[in-house]
């Protein structure tokens, strides 16, 4: 009896073998659909950039344009609108205080706590809450005078 358990563990050992051999073989030698790229050990050739990696990288505003958008006081952004101005900013969550300085986006009409939207228009150049870019504007008008030429 003893010896027919050694059979059925060398059985089950080779079954374990064949299996792991095609399961590395098809990890190897199926490639990734297109678009995906491995996590770890994939580089272009000559120490390039993949291009994916140049596509997503998003450019703030400059602190000149910055300095251009409207500041104003929370009590007068209430007076301006009314009702229809929000009680706190969506960035930081915080509520407004009558004496806070918030940062009017021009484009979209959004208001934020000024450091919060400072922040983040410095690594992004899109409303935090509906993502209007005032770079895509500039460039398309940019495009518009270049074909009128």
């Amino acid at each position: 009896m003893s010896e027919f358990g050694y059979v059925i563990g060398f059985i089950f050992f080779i079954f374990l073998m064949v299996v792991l051999r095609i399961m590395i073989s098809i990890c190897f030698v199926v490639p990734l659909p297109s678009g995906h790229q491995p996590r770890f050990g994939h580089q272009e050739p000559n120490g390039a950039v993949p291009q994916h990696s140049i596509n997503n990288i998003e450019i703030g505003l400059d602190e000149a344009t910055l300095r251009n958008y409207p500041k104003l006081i929370y009590a007068q952004a209430k007076l301006h609108k009314g009702n229809s101005v929000s009680s706190c900013c969506s960035i930081c969550l915080g509520d407004y205080k009558d004496t806070d300085v918030l940062r009017l986006l021009p484009d979209c009409g959004h208001l934020f706590h000024l450091k919060c939207v400072d922040s983040w228009l410095r690594l992004h150049a899109t409303c935090p809450l509906c993502r209007k870019s005032p770079l895509e504007e500039v460039a398309s008008s940019t495009r518009v005078s270049s074909q009128d030429s």
